[in-house]
């Protein structure tokens, strides 16, 4: 059987390799447009560093429980995990309220979830309801407001908006399950199951992220598009106008018409 640190390192190899391909993919893209395909090498890559971290052991601590955690992959989950919604959100038209919504409940369900292994008793009991709470909440605000509004977008945007969203989802739903059967949880998984079982999960998710942002090519040109004739907001409709023109280039903007 693989041990836990080869497992770990065969993980940095393969987000390294992942991390490199899209590298070369967004280099291909049109220039000036780079720039927001790079999520899809960055998610891979704070992965790929995470899984490197942890096989040499660096940040590695010890809960109340006796068992083993790896703080580099939570390091990761903070940064990849709000660049991922962002990017969904983004992708959806949302407003920058719903946007700072869904990255601070999503940091605060990765912190919650991490908190719960260093607790005892039945803080523990509610602190995995507190995970629960706060994940329903990001489901909500993913599912209802964030997917209203963009049907404001064009069909290709929603297209993609809906597959990130359901990638997500999906991740979450299960890493929600995994940490609660793995050894620093209930301990219904053993260390290899459990190593196994969450990077697949991260693995999966991350090159699945990138394909869907790299392929997604018509949504992204209308989301560079959008962005950048609203001077990098990404939201229409939104714009005040605080002057305006007159029809006359001679008019003296001081004098007001005669009656």
């Amino acid at each position: 059987m693989i041990s836990e640190l080869r497992m770990y390192r065969l993980g940095f190899y393969v987000t390294a390799v992942a991390t490199l391909a899209f590298l070369g993919w967004v280099a291909r893209k049109p220039a000036g447009t780079r720039r927001y395909y790079l999520p899809a090498p960055i998610v891979c890559g704070t992965l790929s560093l995470a899984y490197f971290g942890m096989s040499i052991e660096l940040l590695r601590v010890t809960t109340p429980s006796g068992q083993p955690l790896p703080m580099t992959r939570y390091v990761d989950y903070f940064i990849a995990t709000a660049i991922m919604v962002a990017v969904a959100g983004k992708v959806a038209g949302a407003t920058r309220r719903q946007l700072a919504a869904l990255v601070a409940l999503t940091v605060g369900w990765v912190g919650v979830s991490l908190g719960r292994y260093f607790l005892t008793g039945t803080a523990v009991l509610v602190a995995t309801l507190g995970t629960v709470v706060v994940l329903a909440a990001l489901l909500y605000v993913m599912i209802w407001p964030v997917t209203k509004r963009s049907g404001r977008t064009s069909g290709e945007r929603v297209l993609l908006y809906g597959k990130l969203r359901n990638v997500l989802i999906l991740l979450w739903i299960a890493y929600l399950v995994i940490g609660v059967i793995s050894r620093q949880g209930i301990g219904l998984l053993d260390a290899f199951g459990g190593v196994f079982a969450g990077a697949y999960l991260d693995i999966a998710t991350r090159i699945g992220f990138g394909l869907l942002i790299l392929r997604g090519s018509d949504a992204m040109v209308q989301l560079i598009d959008d962005t950048q004739s609203n001077g990098g907001s990404g939201e229409s409709g939104d714009e005040v106008t605080f002057t305006e023109s007159s029809d006359d280039p001679d008019a003296d903007p001081d004098i007001e018409p005669a009656d």
